[in-house]
């Protein structure tokens, strides 16, 4: 007979009116739950693709030391520079991956953008500039034209992606002349460079890239390196006072010239007094003994692991250095849908337990009101198994339309959302993403195991 014995007959002698109200609000809560998760999984999915597509590198850092002081003071003040052992205790904090500095010019830089006469568009962007370069493995990218040897026709140039749109949207528009450009037209407009207070040198110049990690020009560093040997002019902080028998001897001089000087036969007596302090002498032979500054970096770059340590922050307050970031509102944005995400998901893990809860206590009612069937059928001989299975898929016949309606409710949010996004400018993808497939499997699975388990121990109280 119970081989005979169809689920549909079977089930038929187990039907009872069960607790309507609890499982109204069981399924109402699992609804409502299960949306919620997925919508935030998938929310987080979207939002979390979008910034890291369009901001700013998070792991990469500037340092640089204050400036303080007005015109005049700083006048005369050399450039502040990371020593050795300063970099190398930034170096050991943790966090920092490596380290690399910046090499800047040391020689007047003009830059002429779009040429009169070349193109034919008006007179030429005129711009007083500068270069610095970094090691290659702190760039974004390194475009196929970034190598440069001497005598070389064109000079690379790396900018800021913003430069650029501050030339489509600020510039270009207040100049009829010039016209709002793509990367691409960027990367073919003319550029003359003019080397020397007096245009001594010129040099045609391309922008390769624009680069969304570095704020600063970028050169190669073979051009720069041979750029400074070759053009470099001594600033404020490589001159010097001269002192000889307690009177200043002279205007000030250059360290190249002082080193000059080395062969007279008084020169060890003499002394020396930097520009902005002439009353602070030391001895000329002090000059010969430092560590050429010109190896020092003034601004540096940090590659750390995720974001700044609490040690590097600190060592960074104490020194009273400043750092510099790159669209730094976006760790707030993270931060904020970080707390966000978490709420939802705690919401949803919450109302997904109760309805679990409600699930497991309506249907443990509903077997108890069916006792008197179940018993008589376990006589029978039917299994308790066979009998859980009947309550079972009452149970999972409903689960299926919950989580087929949180389902369709986030495919439809996901459209309307996209829709919304669309008109700020802003592309997502439509279909849900992997991880929400993924989570809404697994997450149907342990529903349902759950609640088999729940059913299953409930009928074989009752074979006691």
């Amino acid at each position: 007979m119970k081989d005979t014995f169809s689920n549909s007959k079977l089930g038929s002698c187990l039907v009872s009116r069960g607790p309507r109200r609890e499982l109204l609000i069981a399924s109402f809560g699992c609804f409502i739950g299960t949306t919620l998760l997925l919508l935030a999984i998938q929310i987080y999915q979207d939002a979390t693709i979008y910034l890291e597509n369009n901001e700013g590198p998070k792991n990469y850092f500037t340092i640089n030391k204050k400036i303080e002081g007005g015109a005049l003071l700083n006048l005369a003040k050399k450039e502040e520079s990371f020593d050795k052992q300063e970099l190398d205790t930034i170096r050991q904090l943790t966090g920092v991956k490596r380290i690399g500095g910046f090499v800047r010019n040391k020689f007047p830089i003009t830059l002429y953008i779009w040429p009169s006469g070349k193109i034919g568009f008006g007179a030429a962007a005129k711009t007083d500039l500068f270069f610095e370069s970094i090691p290659d493995e702190f760039l974004d990218f390194i475009p196929k034209e970034w190598e440069w040897e001497e005598n070389a026709s064109i000079v690379p140039i790396m900018v800021p992606k913003f430069y650029l749109d501050l030339w489509n949207f600020g510039l270009a528009p207040s100049r009829v002349e010039y016209p709002a450009l793509s990367t691409d037209a960027a990367k073919g407009m003319p550029i003359e460079i003019f080397i020397g207070k007096n245009k001594e040198t010129t040099l045609n110049g391309r922008f390769v890239a624009f680069s969304k990690r570095i704020n600063s020009v970028l050169v190669p560093e073979s051009f720069l390196n041979w750029a400074n040997q070759k053009f470099a002019q001594p600033d404020s902080g490589d001159f010097y006072f001269l002192w000889k028998e307690g009177t200043i001897d002279g205007p000030p001089r250059s360290r190249s010239d002082l080193s000059k000087l080395q062969t007279l036969p008084d020169f060890k007596s003499w002394e020396i007094s930097p520009l902005g302090n002439p009353a602070s002498r030391s001895s000329i032979s002090s000059l010969l003994q430092k560590q050429d500054s010109d190896n020092e970096p003034s601004r540096i770059i940090l590659e750390i692991t995720d974001t700044p340590s609490p040690a590097l922050l600190e060592y960074i307050d104490r020194n009273e250095y400043e750092l510099n970031r790159e669209f730094p509102d976006q760790d707030l944005i993270k931060k904020a849908l970080q707390g966000v995400f978490a709420g939802v998901i705690g919401i949803g893990i919450l109302l997904s337990l109760l309805s679990i809860a409600t699930f497991a206590t309506s249907f443990k009612l509903v077997v108890s009101q069916s006792s008197e069937y179940v018993k008589n059928l376990l006589l029978l001989g039917f299994s308790p198994g066979q009998i859980s299975q009947i309550f079972y898929k009452r149970f999972q016949k409903l689960f299926i339309y919950i989580i087929s309606g949180s389902f369709v409710v986030c495919l439809l949010s996901k459209y309307f959302l996209c829709q919304t996004t669309f008109e700020f400018g802003i592309n997502i993808e439509s279909n849900l993403s992997e991880y929400t497939v993924v989570f809404t499997v697994l997450y149907s699975i342990v529903f349902l195991v759950v609640n088999k388990t729940n059913i299953s121990n409930s009928v074989l109280k009752l074979d006691k």
